[in-house]
């Protein structure tokens, strides 16, 4: 009885292989020897290329982490970047965190701008920490420099009253067409 066992488990081995060999030849497939990668492959073509995904600026925005500049009592901070004019009435903010919070007793942030020769002119906020931004309409910031003419400069003073992190937007003027774009670099520090 053993010995008939035995032999059974020695010809299903072999049933179990020629069947699936046999079953991947009349399927126009290899049984054997296809890795995974090639049946996904071979998948994708039968059901024909996805769909291209198409990235937009909202993409865009969503995934950027902002810059954090950290401010140190005694010294200057400095920064530089790219504009977009958003297109009128509407905003497309570059942000960057100017960390004011080692100013316990707060002081006065000082932002000299100065923009470059690109086609946008520029306009730049300064928000709170943690305030969603608008995307649309007049803005309601701390304090803000519009419509900077390209070549030329701003200035930005805000008196604060104790440690805190600003949100400093850069973005091109309403006065520019939508997609023109800019550099402007910054010097930025605490004073009394």
């Amino acid at each position: 009885m053993q010995r008939v066992a035995l032999k059974g488990l020695r010809i299903f081995p072999l049933v179990f292989l020629l069947t699936g060999l046999l079953t991947g030849l009349l399927t126009g497939g290899t049984a054997y020897g296809q890795s995974l990668a090639d049946a996904a492959r071979a998948n994708r073509k039968q059901k024909g290329a996805a769909p291209t995904k198409v990235l937009t600026s909202d993409d865009l925005v969503a995934t950027s982490t902002p810059e954090v500049i950290q401010l140190i009592p005694g010294s200057t901070a400095t920064g530089q970047g790219t504009l977009v004019a958003p297109g009128r009435g509407k905003h497309g903010y570059r942000v960057i965190l100017l960390d004011a919070s080692r100013f316990l007793s707060g002081g006065t942030i000082h932002i000299t701008i100065t923009l470059g020769n690109g086609e946008s002119e520029a306009s730049f906020d300064l928000y709170p920490q943690g305030l969603p931004l608008p995307s649309e309409g007049l803005p309601n910031s701390l304090a803000n420099a519009v419509n900077i003419r390209s070549g030329s400069g701003a200035k930005i003073n805000y008196h604060f009253t104790h440690g805190t992190v600003f949100q400093f937007g850069a973005e091109g003027s309403w006065n520019a067409k939508a997609g023109a774009t800019n550099t402007y670099s910054f010097v930025v520090d605490v004073g009394d």
